[in-house]
């Protein structure tokens, strides 16, 4: 289930008020700021909304009766799921301790009352802002992670799974790249006549170009070395 975005793009705001005056007003600014706007009177409701549905944006009211809105944005914050969407307080509480309260338990910004229309769209087009950037990172970050998946499976298809058995030799290897995919790499196999063939090579790079051309290098230094050993063999060599 997702919120509606507001006209032109907007962001979705959930506006958190027992007062129903205050709801409405605060409200019909949003939305002139193009945002989509969904308001409700307590802070059981609202969690039950944000568990829903996701948001932008909460402004919170702080006096509240039943669940205030402290407790509110405690629960909001210690929840993994809803810790990221940014709150701005809106309080006619004017007193330094309830600001440092807010900030501590994690709160984004506040709003006192009445509402100056220019400040609110400063603080709400302020934390929007930060929103769209962490999603932006979280993007990033989850894509990032897809591609060293893939490079993984890519590293570990071409990894050696058992090393070849020669006479005089024994073969051990461990592999501890310092990242999930690295282009450091290492072969050992069997060529003509008896002989052992062993590489290990280090690819500048890091993710999955470094092993894509990994695993490219590999098989051309394979190729080439069963190559020139059978042509050695056969005194077809240069």
């Amino acid at each position: 289930m997702t919120a509606p975005a507001g006209p032109g793009g907007g962001c979705s705001i959930l506006v958190v008020d027992d007062n129903e005056l205050n709801r409405d007003l605060l409200s019909r600014r949003l939305r002139r700021m193009g945002h989509a706007v969904e308001a409700v009177e307590d802070g059981g409701r609202a969690l039950e909304l944000l568990s829903a549905a996701p948001f932008d944006l909460v402004m919170l009211d702080i006096m509240m009766p039943g669940m205030n809105g402290y407790e509110v944005l405690a629960r909001l914050k210690a929840d993994p799921a809803l810790c990221h969407v940014p709150v701005i307080m809106i309080t006619a509480v004017d007193d330094e301790a309830s600001v440092v309260r807010c900030i501590e338990l994690g709160a984004e910004d506040y709003m006192p009352k009445p509402f100056n229309p220019a400040l609110l769209k400063a603080r709400v087009g302020s934390s929007l802002a930060k929103k769209r950037l962490h999603d932006r990172e979280q993007t990033y970050a989850a894509g990032l992670a897809r591609e060293l998946d893939i490079g993984r499976h890519i590293q570990q298809g071409f990894l050696p799974a058992r090393l070849p058995a020669a006479d005089g030799w024994e073969l051990t290897a461990r592999f501890a790249p310092a990242r999930q995919v690295a282009g450091d790499f290492y072969d050992a196999f069997l060529l003509p006549h008896g002989r052992l063939a062993v590489l290990v090579a280090d690819v500048c790079d890091k993710g999955v170009g470094a092993a894509l051309f990994m695993a490219l290098f590999r098989s051309l230094f394979r190729a080439l070395a069963e190559q020139r050993f059978t042509a050695a063999a056969s005194g077809d060599a240069p």
